[in-house]
């Protein structure tokens, strides 16, 4: 019903193709189902993955977390699933799907300048007409609505954010002349700058605001109920008041990644672009606080996990969702406000799924069953905490092991590389990614990056730890990211090890240093496929030396 009227939409409005989205106004990464379009018309529920509807077919675009998953959730009699691989742009597949001299309607509060400009350029060399729409259609015709509760906006201590609100706004607004203001829509960037935080929206820390920096004081704009003093150089105002504020501006400096389109246009007379996201570039480097805070976070985290260890080898008849139901309980006793993501636990087969999101009552786990617990939790600072570890309950299997512990030296090296002020992302990814081709198990994937950054939300950039353009990026001290190598075959199931870790400088010697200390699994590793290093790194780590 949905599919057949977004097509009359189509036809009144002459489009030829609709893009519909994930995301909302504020370009997060994990939008609630009930607030998300795509979800309605499809039926796909991760993350991320937008579709692009024409008059004859539903085109749903997935990276390789979710290529699995997709094919199960989707109706293939009317939606086809494009599998992006790795190194493959979504933007790059979806106008190969475009016929020439057509045209295609986009939502203007769902997509980024930066998204529109590209777009619009390789669109023209195919002479596609690109149509703005201030609205969402499928909103039309599906109510799209995120929570709604009482939960208050609080500012978190300066002992673990470590800067005060005003320092972080002198900061940016030393750089602006008297005339200029900087923008940032980001969720995280505004908590950041605000050190506040708001547990309302299931898995995020952030309330949604705008801020508008000005050389005298930042102004908020949101909608939330906030009663508190945010610092002595801010002032909160309504959401609407955006557009009357910006009148007596002179220059507006954004970023394009950052800032949705229908923003951009309010603001194109003034807009200046910059060259730096400045929110982003100082949140991605933590201070001693925020590692402190991180630290103690990832105490309270390793609790649940070696539980959940627990669990797995003594509860007989235990289903996914008893382990998943029993993960979000031990969190909340360890201290956390919420989960910074849903929970994956899948068990046997359902492992080879990167991003499984739904544990099932009916799936038992059972002798010999992989299981792949991927949790994490934000306490009292809002920060996100994020790990992996897959067990066998019972014995293993002799390809069990080698795959685990392939899995393993994928970790160990990257972890233990020798890190100089040159290292990037993509070095450490590519350590992995050889191993793995070295390893024997080509019918294995290893679909997604070797890692990503973690802050207030759960996947954060800078930096990116994967084989892509943005994991060229140099890696500094105090940035906080996970490295994660992974296995998967479907039938089979897959083993995906992850740990948060961090840079540290010590003595001017960078050293990559984990802010989890769960074991490894002894029953799953196979020490034959080891060398004496690996040997000596892993038996340090099992010793709590690491």
């Amino acid at each position: 019903m949905i599919l057949k009227k977004l097509r009359e939409i189509l036809k009144q409005n002459k489009l030829d193709y609709l893009l519909i989205n994930t995301t909302d106004e504020f370009l997060v990464e994990y939008n609630e189902l009930s607030n998300c379009a795509r979800y309605f018309v499809t039926g796909f529920s991760g993350s991320t993955g937008d579709v692009l509807l024409s008059q004859n077919t539903v085109y749903q675009f997935v990276d390789g977390r979710y290529h699995e998953q997709a094919d199960k959730e989707v109706d293939h009699k009317t939606t086809q699933v494009v599998k992006l691989q790795i190194g493959q742009s979504f933007l790059n597949e979806m106008v190969e799907k475009i016929e020439n001299g057509t045209s295609i309607g986009i939502v203007s509060k769902k997509i980024s300048l930066n998204f529109y400009k590209i777009l619009k350029l390789k669109l023209s060399k195919k002479n596609c007409k690109i149509v703005t729409l201030d609205y969402d259609p499928v909103s039309t015709i599906q109510q799209l609505k995120g929570s709604d509760s009482n939960e208050k906006i609080k500012q978190i201590s300066i002992d673990i954010a470590g800067i005060s609100a005003d320092e972080k706004f002198k900061k940016i607004s030393k750089k602006l002349k008297k005339d200029e203001a900087y923008f940032d829509s980001n969720l995280e960037n505004v908590a950041y700058l605000t050190n506040c935080r708001q547990y309302k929206t299931p898995f995020s820390s952030t309330f949604k605001a705008k801020t508008l920096i000005k050389k005298e004081k930042a102004l908020i704009f949101t909608d939330e109920k906030i009663d508190i003093k945010i610092g002595e150089n801010f002032e909160i105002l309504p959401l609407d008041k955006f557009k009357t504020e910006i009148k007596s501006i002179k220059n507006i400096y954004f970023n394009p990644q950052t800032i949705n389109y229908y923003d951009f246009k309010l603001i194109k007379s003034k807009a200046q672009e910059s060259t730096k996201d400045y929110l982003k570039e100082m949140k991605a480097i933590k201070n001693d606080s925020e590692i402190n805070h991180f630290k103690n976070n990832f105490e309270r985290t390793d609790v649940v996990v070696k539980k959940a260890f627990e669990l797995i080898q003594i509860k007989n008849n235990l289903s996914e969702l008893d382990l998943s139901d029993a993960v979000e309980k031990e969190f909340l006793k360890n201290g956390a406000k919420q989960l910074s993501f849903k929970t994956i636990l899948a068990a046997g087969e359902n492992s080879s799924i990167i991003h499984y999101s739904h544990p099932d009552k009916n799936v038992k786990i059972k002798n010999g069953d992989f299981v792949l617990l991927d949790c994490g939790g934000h306490y009292e600072g809002g920060y996100s905490t994020d790990i992996t570890r897959t067990f066998v309950k019972g014995k293993a299997t002799d390809l069990q092991k080698k795959v685990y512990t392939t899995v393993l030296k994928m970790f160990l090296n990257a972890y233990h590389y020798k890190v100089t002020n040159k290292t990037t992302g993509y070095t450490l990814d590519k350590i992995a990614r050889k191993i793995h081709k070295q390893s024997g198990l080509d019918d294995f994937n290893f679909n997604h990056g070797l890692g990503h950054g973690v802050g207030i939300s759960v996947h954060e950039n800078p930096p990116t730890i994967s084989c892509s353009i943005m994991g060229k990026r140099v890696l500094k001290p105090n940035m906080v990211f996970t490295i994660e190598p992974g296995l998967y075959k479907i039938g089979f199931g897959g083993v995906r090890l992850e740990n948060t870790v961090y840079i540290s400088n010590e003595n001017n010697q960078l050293k990559i240093k984990s802010l989890s200390h769960v074991p490894f699994q002894e029953e799953a590793i196979d020490y034959s496929l080891l060398t004496q290093q690996e040997q000596k790194w892993l038996k340090d780590w099992q010793d709590g030396k690491c």
